[in-house]
């Protein structure tokens, strides 16, 4: 693990910051190009990444303050000053930047899957940065594991699950099948009303699915370890029935 990346006199940088960064650089750039390509507005595009993002910092804050509620003893100052008390959450910026997205949508009476699934080819590099940079960061590990792949945190000297890398790996891969299946999907039989709004679907069915074993093997409060378990089934089958449903 390598939590800070290097340090020039008294400037740091630190690996998920940095990793964070180009991670919304590379986002942007491929939603803004994206969106260019399908007929958008360039000054639309524009203020539509920029709200997004602000709904994705905002909601990744709060889901990350409430994870960790004892940390913060109900104090706004540790809320805000995030240099001090660091701390995002990848579901509530994830969650926030859809929300932005679908308020935006309907704002400019876009359409709102065909616009998803363009803006989802620029979640992923995003996600995959974030969940590397939380690893090299330090956290993102779960419970004590004697297995080859356990990694020491910072200050521990027990084995535990790299969560945050597993996270990372199956991501790319998710990255890496939705650009094949970008190319072959208006050709299936099966998804007959060539519908917009299956690369997202499968994105987040596929996402919810992979979070579901790695949900047993982090170090989650007992009501929040039950509470993500029933939210990645919910994902999965709401995805799952809503691919089935616009089939047709």
């Amino acid at each position: 693990m390598l939590p800070v990346l290097f340090t020039i006199g008294p400037i740091t940088v630190y690996t998920f910051g940095f990793f964070l960064g180009i991670g919304s650089f590379l986002a942007a750039f491929i939603i803004w190009r994206r969106l260019k390509d399908i007929g958008l507005r360039e000054e639309k595009i524009i203020d539509g990444i920029i709200f997004c993002a602000f709904l994705g910092i905002f909601f990744s804050r709060i889901f990350f303050v409430v994870q960790n509620f004892s940390e913060f003893e109900e104090s706004l100052i540790r809320w805000i000053f995030i240099g001090r008390y660091p701390g995002f959450s990848f579901w509530g910026g994830l969650s926030g930047g859809f929300l932005g997205l679908f308020l935006f949508c309907r704002r400019q009476k876009w359409n709102f899957w065909r616009v998803a699934d363009e803006v989802t080819f620029g979640i992923l590099p995003l996600s995959f940065l974030f969940q590397l940079g939380t690893f090299f960061n330090g956290g993102g590990v779960g419970k004590p594991t004697t297995m080859p792949w356990g990694v020491f945190p910072p200050g521990s000297l027990v084995r535990q699950h790299p969560v945050s890398l597993l996270m990372a790996i199956f991501i790319f891969i998710i990255w890496i099948t939705l650009l094949k299946l970008e190319r072959e999907w208006r050709t299936w039989s099966w998804y007959k009303s060539q519908r917009s709004g299956f690369v997202t679907l499968v994105f987040l069915g596929l996402l919810s699915l992979v979070n579901l074993p790695l949900a047993f093997l982090k170090e989650n409060k007992l009501y929040f370890f039950w509470l993500e378990i029933i939210l990645t089934l919910v994902g999965v089958l709401i995805s799952s029935f809503l691919i089935w449903q616009r089939r047709k």
